[in-house]
């Protein structure tokens, strides 16, 4: 071999391998959507939509190519777009169809496609539908369901004209001679007598062919039933319409076709009726009865319900799971007028009650087909035999799913070729095998006997946290459950320890415990923190929110009254009347009472000087005996090691006998807080009254009539009365003058001022501000409007309650506890929203006010690093496996183009060798 010939193979091999990386290995990028994506379906409640893709251009794309979303899009929305802003559409679905509700109603309907990268597509597109309506009228649609079955009985009829005869005779018309000689569009001029009408010539048998074609098409369908009886004649005949002929009067006159245009118009029968019907039984109830089921034996109470396609078009049937009912699905489209069996068996795992659900087979077309379902479900009893009431004896035989009943006639298929015996197309076979309806496949199916452990209020600096609870976990599926380790919506465990008794829990019944408890030594504030354990086996998971309060240390003392007051006594007394304080522990620690002392009193304690928050304490207080005359005052003062209150005691000795000359009134009383207890001592009624004597001014005991005064305690508005008191007078002070021994004081009570509060204490606690989680966090927060702790409103009282939150879509609260818990699936910083409502109370009930307020929290969600058991965790970069480039081009002949180029390298580089 010459060396030019060997430099030729060399660059040869050259250029193959400078091809090959540009055809075979070169990455693809994914396809950006191009091109108009449409809705098909009316735009009418109970309808169903789907996506219309023949007007995208990308080659290969299919429906599995792209996700799907449907949106509802209101007025409202439409406003702001029109204003700038961007309106948050209501999200609705992401299947493929999309079934219109009353919800729906005037709004427009927004579907949009975004292309999946791993089947080579990206990008999106978006269609919208016209307003959304009421639903279509029944009686138009059975009136256009009556139509198109006139017309395929018509082409029927057409369709076995045409295989009768090769050649179709013009019927001839019975009118004048006039009327009946005339020829129309190349059809031979009828005459009186049947046997002078022309025959079809090979001549001219392509145009008459044509035109019988035309008339066996369109004439009526007692025209056909006569041509297939052997032609025999009609006697209107000649006065029937064909359209496009006119119809010839006696006078042989035609009458306008336009006429009657409305009647034959073909528009009315060209629309397809989707409709489908569910069959019990003999047909004679819609009730799928199964009467008692015992626990366990759930499997052996199957029974069989026929689906019928009662419409003019084939039917696909889309895929459902009733919640107390296991059913077949309907796998293969339905043609028009076949019908099908399916099995019903009650669910496995039900718990015992009384069970009625409405189980409707939806078509992707919008066509449903519904029955409804009945049973009760008890344990088993094991001294009762278990009557089997829906069990299919085995010598009867499968009902056809197909057959017929006999008073329904069955609908003639489509036209059929001339040669071609008509199938039956709605013929089961009698050997098809029935579905077992015991083939389910078991499941787990964990719950939980509470979702929520609060654990209320502590002080800060507590020395033990409260005592832990317990959430038990319950398997009520068929199939074992395997518990995941839980995970934390903080990312890591922060506030409470927990635990987990077993991650294992047994079918039918098996329970496992989930523990939790606060950690102590929280500082002051409220800690929400959400925990997910997931069911591993059948994907579920299980949430569970738990709540600590943490408040600051707080010491107050609240005192029964401030003053005591013994009036007097004359010189000489003994065993002066006692009097009682009760102190009260007014904030959240433990108080330690010192035992309190007077110099001209003597106080006893009545209880213990420990006292928890909101617990009492009282002591008895009594002047001194032997006190000299005089007048006598002393502060008394009750403390513990952090905080004290005071009380001032009076009393007074007399030098002797005195008389009565007058008693004082005591000054009016103003400043009574509104709601005020009717009680003399929260009045802050005096308990003496000032007399004159003539031996001076005493004190003399006074008992106020308050019952029957006219003070309301519920009345809001202001109030000023008159309360009298029964005077006593003390020992030693004689009424000589028969003075009236009554006193009177005035009480002002003040109006009561309505509560308000601001909306600059609405808060949103258990998400941090700016905080980072993952995708496989649950978050959970609770909204808490200000005024809400209002537990004995007034008239005019302010608050705030939460109304809905919105992180991607919104959600709104209909009561108490307004806490909630999501998570989300795609990196990305988001935005919680809270929405409270305003509200004023009117002596009776909460009503809104016209005022919002809303509150946000601004957070981001990160890729997860941890990942579900058993997933592949190397990275994409590192995995040892061609990259999917999208590119369908075939490279096993490049390679084999290769190897031949390298072979004939060696072989020349061999021969070279050799021949040296």
């Amino acid at each position: 071999m010459n060396r030019r010939r060997f430099l030729a193979i060399i660059m040869s091999v050259f250029m193959i391998l400078s091809l090959l990386p540009v055809s075979v290995f070169a990455e693809t990028t994914a396809v950006t959507l191009d091109g108009q994506l449409k809705i098909q379906g009316t735009v009418a409640a109970g309808t169903t939509l789907k996506a219309d893709m023949q007007g995208i251009k990308n080659e290969g794309i299919t429906e599995d190519s792209v996700s799907y979303q449907w949106f509802r899009k209101t007025s409202d929305d439409e406003k702001k777009e029109q204003q700038g802003e961007k309106p948050e559409l209501k999200s609705l679905s992401k299947e493929k169809t999309y079934t219109i509700t009353k919800d729906d109603i005037d709004s427009k309907i927004v579907l949009t496609i975004t292309g999946l990268e791993d089947k080579g597509f990206s990008g999106s597109l978006t269609a919208v539908t016209a307003t959304v309506t009421e639903a279509a009228d029944p009686k138009a649609a059975e009136t256009e369901q009556n139509t198109e079955a006139s017309e395929e009985e018509q082409n029927q009829d057409a369709a076995e004209d045409d295989s009768s005869e090769e050649t179709q005779e013009i019927p001839e018309a019975t009118n004048d001679d006039e009327a009946g000689s005339e020829s129309v569009d190349g059809i031979p001029a009828a005459t009186d007598d049947p046997e002078e009408a022309p025959e079809q010539t090979d001549e001219n048998s392509d145009e008459e062919l044509e035109q019988s074609e035309y008339q066996e098409e369109l004439q009526p369908a007692d025209e056909s039933e006569g041509a297939e009886d052997n032609g025999q004649e009609s006697e209107e005949a000649g006065s029937s319409s064909v359209e496009g002929i006119p119809e010839a009067k006696e006078d042989g006159t035609y009458n306008n076709t336009e006429d009657n245009t409305e009647a034959e118009s073909p528009s009315d029968t060209d629309e397809a009726s989707y409709q489908a019907e569910a069959e019990v039984g003999d047909g004679s109830s819609d009730v799928l009865t199964f009467g008692t089921v015992v626990s366990g034996q759930e499997d052996e109470q199957g029974q069989y319900v026929t689906i019928k396609n009662t419409g003019t078009e084939t039917l696909n049937f889309i895929a459902m799971s009733p919640e107390h009912f296991a059913v077949q699905d309907i796998t293969e489209p339905l043609e028009a007028g076949q019908s099908v069996q399916v099995w019903i068996v009650p669910r496995a795992g039900t718990q015992p009650g009384s069970y009625e659900d409405t189980i409707v087979y939806q078509t992707e077309e919008g066509a449903e087909a519904s029955f409804k379902a009945e049973m009760t479900v008890t344990d088993e009893d094991p001294d009762t035999p278990v009557a089997e009431p829906t069990e299919v004896p085995q010598d009867t035989p499968t009902p056809e799913p197909t057959e017929v009943p006999q008073d329904t006639p069955t609908p003639e298929p489509t036209e059929v070729p001339q040669d071609t015996p008509t199938p039956e197309p709605t013929e089961a076979p009698q050997d098809t095998p029935t579905p077992e309806p015991t083939q389910i496949p078991a499941v787990s199916r964990v719950s939980a006997d509470t979702g929520a452990a609060d654990f209320g209020s502590v002080v800060e600096g507590y020395a033990e946290a409260p005592q832990a609870q317990t959430v038990t976990l319950t398997n009520e599926g068929d199939a074992d459950a395997v518990l995941s380790e839980i995970y934390s919506d903080q990312g890591e465990i922060r506030y409470f320890d927990v635990a987990l008794s077993s991650q294992n829990i047994s079918a039918n019944g098996g329970t496992a415990t989930f523990t939790v408890r606060p950690k102590n030594g929280l500082s002051a504030g409220t800690y929400t923190e959400a925990f997910t354990i997931n069911d591993t086996t059948s994907g579920q998971g299980i949430v569970i929110t738990a709540t600590v309060t943490v408040n600051t240390a707080s010491h107050s003392l609240g005192i029964s009254t401030d003053t005591l007051d013994f009036a007097s006594a004359k010189k000489g007394y003994s065993g002066v009347s006692a009097q009682q304080i009760t102190v009260t522990n007014n904030g959240n620690v433990a108080e330690t009472l010192v035992q309190p002392s007077a110099k001209y009193f003597t106080i006893t304690a009545a209880t213990g000087l420990t006292i928890q928050p909101g617990e009492s304490a009282v002591f008895t207080v009594a002047p001194k005996d032997g006190l000299d005359v005089n007048s006598y005052q002393e502060n008394i003062t009750i403390a513990s090691a952090a905080t004290e209150t005071v009380c001032k005691a009076s009393f007074q000795v007399l030098k002797g006998t005195v008389s009565l000359t007058k008693i004082q009134n005591p000054s009016e009383i103003s400043g009574i807080a509104n709601g005020t207890a009717k009680d003399a001592q929260k009045l802050k009624l005096p308990s003496t009254v000032v007399i004159e004597t003539t031996g001076g001014k005493a004190k003399a005991k006074v008992a106020w009539d308050v019952k029957n005064c006219s003070y309301n305690a519920a009345d809001t508005a202001a109030q000023s009365f008159t309360v009298k008191g029964a005077v006593t007078l003390p020992d030693g002070v004689d009424n000589n003058n028969n003075i009236d021994l009554l006193a009177y004081v005035k009480v002002n009570v003040e109006a009561y001022t309505p509560k308000t509060v601001s909306a600059d204490d609405n808060k949103i606690t258990g998400i941090e501000v700016n905080g980072v989680y993952t995708t496989q966090s649950k978050i959970s927060f609770t909204a808490v409007g200000a005024g809400m702790d209002n537990n004995s409103p007034k008239k005019g009282d302010i608050r705030y309650v939460p109304l809905n939150w919105t992180v991607i879509n919104t959600n709104a609260w209909d009561k108490a506890p307004y806490t909630a818990c999501f998570g989300l699936s795609k990196s990305g910083d988001y935005t919680l929203k809270v929405v409270f409502q305003q509200q004023q109370y009117n002596g009776k009930n909460w009503k809104n006010t016209d005022s919002q307020d809303t509150k946000q929290v601004a957070f981001s969600i990160s890729e997860a690093k941890v990942t579900a058991p058993g997933t592949n965790l190397t990275p994409s970069a590192n995995q040892k496996k061609s990259v999917k480039t999208n590119d369908p081009t075939d490279i096993i002949p490049f390679v084999v183009i290769l190897i031949i180029a390298a072979g004939a390298v060696y072989g020349v580089i061999y021969y070279k060798k050799k021949k040296k």
